[in-house]
């Protein structure tokens, strides 16, 4: 089985005044490296590769660590700890953010969640959706807590409302609209939460980089030009920044309608080799290269028995959404 683990957030500390920003502290990070590696052999970028063109025989239980995002903190914090124990992984990075010091309108809700109350930011939406003549409601508690399951259910039914019940085009009118009338500083924030260009040439030197897309923009969901667009428009930007081709895509938000069949073809079509869903299980083989299962860290079980992990990795669901991507 081959499993493939994803981390977002590395920080000594979540001190933010409302939890909205989940993550692990390096500590927790190297424990649980750890705890994975007493399990699997770890491959890399051009492990996955070569076995996908069948010049590598598949591990029996193998694992990749991947970061979606770039942040900043994952260059700073988790690449150390890795290097230090000899551990690849992939950082996937989204180039807009670094090109033009944008925050994505994911970042933009975590970032207005943490610092502002659900009372206050609640009231800003619907005040901005008023004069925008969008209606407002809130889902229930079950529908909201199903997709988000770490959040407590106020928290999941504001993420649902804005990442399911408003279509793009709302969702990022909405928050770019709430995120400038709460008074965040658009630039300072991007030069503090996402990497540099300079981080991005080592981590391409290294063999570790990816592409998150431009935007971070659900591809499946967009048109098939506008996802291909900004796939291209991210694949070039790495290529001219770092002087290297990416090789790995990881599908931005990665629930099965972000995950475009358009964006896959012209993927492999220029040279990138896989691609990562959100689709919580694991993979038996490489068959499917550009629509492979991959799990979240916080799906993981918290121990240190080998056993334990060997016993998750065994009896994980297998891939199955290629069936109906494709």
């Amino acid at each position: 089985m081959f499993l493939a683990v994803n981390f977002h957030y590395i920080r000594e500390e979540y001190n933010e005044p409302y939890p909205s920003i989940f993550g692990v502290t390096p500590e927790e990070f190297e424990n649980q490296v750890d705890q994975i590696g007493s399990a699997v052999t770890f491959l890399s970028i051009q492990d996955i590769i070569d076995i996908i063109e069948n010049k590598k025989k598949i591990p029996k239980r193998s694992a990749v660590i991947t970061f979606d995002d770039g942040f900043k903190e994952q260059y700073e914090l988790a690449w150390p700890i890795l290097k230090k124990k000899g551990i690849p992984a992939i950082f996937f990075a989204n180039t807009k953010p670094i090109e033009d010091n944008f925050v994505t309108i994911t970042h933009k809700i975590h970032i207005i969640r943490a610092y502002t109350s659900s009372e206050k930011l609640i009231k800003v939406i619907k005040d901005v959706m008023g004069q925008e003549n969008i209606p407002f409601s809130l889902p229930s508690d079950e529908t909201a807590t199903s997709v988000y399951l770490y959040d407590t259910k106020e928290a999941a039914k504001l993420k649902y409302f804005l990442n399911y019940k408003l279509n793009e085009t709302e969702q990022r009118l909405i928050i770019d609209q709430a995120f400038q009338l709460l008074g965040f500083n658009e630039k300072k924030i991007s030069n503090n939460l996402y990497m540099t260009k300079e981080m991005l040439v080592n981590l391409a030197s290294e063999g570790v980089l990816g592409t998150h897309g431009h935007e971070h923009r659900p591809l499946g969901l967009l048109k098939n030009e506008v996802a291909v667009t900004d796939l291209h428009q991210s694949v070039t930007k790495l290529k001219n920044w770092t002087g290297r081709s990416v090789k790995a895509l990881s599908f931005p938000f990665g629930f099965k309608k972000a995950c475009s069949m358009a964006a896959a073809d012209f993927a492999r079509e220029n040279g990138l080799k896989f691609a990562f869903t959100m689709e919580r299980a694991g993979n038996i083989n490489f068959k499917k290269p550009f629509f492979l299962a991959r799990l979240s860290n916080s799906d993981i079980p918290n121990t240190s028995e080998k056993h334990e992990i060997i016993d998750f990795l065994d009896n994980l669901p297998v891939s199955k959404w290629f069936k109906n991507i494709i």
